[in-house]
């Protein structure tokens, strides 16, 4: 299948569709395809990609790439954490000015000594 072609969203809706209903994926409003923790979410979603890809002859990464830009396939796996870390990272930004000791210091002021 042309390069373009298998990224239509037609076409692919067209392929998407009968792995949905043969693996009974529902629709629960987090997205087409929802993959958290559970091991059942990730094994169905794996097997949706790697038929899509195998019937597109399109690498998985690309195909699941498509669905994310598409807003059809929802992983959280790897977006929870990253999100906890950069919130943690901004509740511990006193700590960053304590690493600037220039901003303290008289010397480095443009305003010190002029009256």
């Amino acid at each position: 299948m042309s390069d373009s072609k298998w990224m239509a969203k037609e076409n692919l809706a067209e392929h998407l569709a009968p792995l949905l209903d043969h693996f009974e994926v529902k629709w629960r409003g987090h997205g087409v395809i929802y993959v958290d923790h559970q091991d059942g979410n990730i094994q169905i979603a794996e097997r949706i990609l790697y038929r899509l890809s195998t019937t597109l002859g399109v690498p998985i990464g690309e195909v699941r790439s498509r669905l994310v830009e598409l807003g059809w396939l929802n992983d959280v796996r790897h977006v929870t954490p990253m999100i906890n870390e950069v919130v943690r990272v901004f509740e511990e930004r006193d700590l960053w000015s304590a690493d600037d000791p220039e901003e303290n210091d008289p010397e480095m002021n443009e305003d010190f000594g002029r009256d």
